[in-house]
């Protein structure tokens, strides 16, 4: 054996141990975070957490943030939940319901059946893009006739302008 072989085994014992202590730094801590998934109204665990703390299908309301709500199925970013399209409506006229659009901001208007405007209210969601919040505003509107049928429309405005439409949701209604 040559002399220099013997400490080529040294140091590369050396290293060896050296590496392992290194890397057994690095091991992960041992605590439960629980993070809010994007979209997803139920919390979730990180791995290492108990059973017994990752949520279920039915979210416990002590455990979520107010500005938590179901996403919308379809990949919908608005959706009408009150009224519904077999309300008769009147001004003023509470419309609510979940929304995931820029800036959280909320449109909503009354329109008749020929689509001319007849009132309009803004709002913002409890939540922004790419989260869904839910979303409550009082709507006055004028000139519908009782009876005639008009439309409810709820859309989220572009962050470039603050005015152009998007993701609109509408339902058919009646004028009570």
């Amino acid at each position: 054996m040559a002399p220099g072989s013997v400490r080529m085994k040294g140091f590369g014992a050396g290293l060896y141990v050296a590496l392992v202590v290194v890397l057994a730094g690095c091991g992960g801590d041992n605590t439960t975070t629980f993070v809010l998934e994007s979209g997803s109204p139920s919390a979730s665990a990180k791995a290492g957490a108990s059973p017994s703390t990752t949520a279920s299908g039915t979210p416990a309301s002590s455990t979520l943030p107010v500005t938590a709500a179901t996403p919308i199925p379809d990949g919908r970013k608005i959706i009408i939940d009150s009224p519904d399209s077999n309300t008769s409506i009147s001004s003023p006229l509470q419309v609510s319901g979940t929304a995931s659009v820029d800036k959280g901001t909320v449109v909503a208007v009354v329109l008749d059946a020929s689509g001319t405007e007849l009132g309009r209210a803004t709002t913002t969601a409890s939540a922004v893009k790419p989260d869904f919040g839910h979303f409550d505003v009082s709507v006055t509107f004028a000139g519908a006739t009782s009876g005639a049928k008009g439309r409810i429309k709820v859309f989220g405005v572009s962050p470039r302008d603050g005015t152009t439409p998007t993701n609109f949701y509408y339902i058919d209604v009646r004028f009570a």
